[in-house]
């Protein structure tokens, strides 16, 4: 669900302004790049717990810890530590995952079902941009670009949804 997961940081950006839109994206996939570099160097690595309930909340308080350090304000913070949360509560919706290492798997698992993950995603991309774009420090020409990002982003998720052999 990473149209999705941008699509979310995209539209926390209208309350989370001061901090610049590669937090707010890298904050929204955290679990995922955990994940990569911990299979990568073993050491940065938290193993299986990276989409677990335990494993996302360490992260965000991670995150959030670090962007209080860097930006020197609790509301940023927390809007960081949820974004990673989000990650996890968009994932249950598209995949089955642990709630806890060894626990019960819980999920909708919509990736079965490409045209609900497709609705489901297409949704989020409409409500994450329509928030970027009504955020009140964006520029006009800005805001016409946002259509360009909703159809990179829809063409993104249809690819992933549905390979490029549309089936």
């Amino acid at each position: 669900m990473y149209m999705g997961h941008y699509a979310i940081a995209l539209g926390a950006r209208r309350w989370l302004r001061p901090l610049p839109m590669a937090w707010l994206l890298f904050a929204s996939i955290e679990p995922d790049l955990h994940d990569v570099l911990g299979s990568m160097i073993p050491g940065l690595g938290i193993g299986p717990d990276t989409h677990t309930l335990p494993g996302a909340c360490v992260a965000a308080i991670a995150i959030a810890v670090i962007t209080a350090l860097v930006f020197h304000r609790a509301g940023l913070a927390l809007g960081a530590g949820l974004l990673v949360l989000s990650h996890i509560a968009a994932d249950y919706l598209t995949s089955r995952l642990p709630l806890w290492r060894h626990g019960p798997m819980v999920g909708l698992h919509l990736y079965a079902t490409p045209w609900a993950d497709f609705l489901l995603e297409a949704g989020t991309i409409a409500i994450g941009l329509t928030m970027y774009a009504s955020s009140p420090d964006l520029r006009r020409p800005v805001r016409g670009g946002v259509a360009v990002i909703a159809v990179v982003m829809l063409t993104l998720q249809a690819i992933w949804n549905f390979g490029l052999g549309g089936g």
